[in-house]
């Protein structure tokens, strides 16, 4: 079994349907199934579907963590997409990359394909790493 198999994914991922396929340091791909309601006017992949799709894939590729309890935590800073294609199937995949990284900042690429391989999108992010709330939410003295 792998180390992320078991890490619980944000409910919105979830009820977006997001499968995480591989997942490592700096690396992520995730898939997922079009329903009819992540289609627009024009049956194909809504916009906000697809840009949904990107920043899950950006943020979790900077995400990972070997402990298979836990997972960073990040925040999404930019993101910009470019839409290049339309899908011409009813599964896309993604695939994100961190491009660069610091302690409290990183950098992340994504791009989204149909299971044609068609390119349909890609993506560019910057996050920031989510202190836990612990840290955040401390007693002002």
């Amino acid at each position: 079994m792998t180390s992320w198999a078991n890490k619980p994914m944000p409910p919105f991922n979830n009820h977006l349907g997001f499968v995480v396929e591989q997942w490592q340091e700096n690396f992520i791909k995730m898939s997922a199934e079009l329903k009819p309601e992540h289609l627009n006017r024009s049956d194909i992949p809504h916009g906000g579907y697809i840009s949904t799709l990107l920043d899950a894939a950006t943020a979790l590729s900077g995400a990972y963590s070997d402990d298979p309890d836990d997972y960073r935590k990040a925040l999404t800073l930019s993101l910009n997409i470019n839409y290049l294609g339309q899908a011409q199937t009813n599964k896309l995949y993604a695939i994100g990359k961190v491009t660069a990284s610091g302690r409290n900042i990183y950098y992340a690429s994504a791009e989204v394909f149909d299971s044609l391989d068609n390119l349909i999108a890609s993506g560019q992010g910057v996050f920031r790493y989510r202190k836990e709330k612990s840290d955040t939410h401390k007693n002002p003295s």
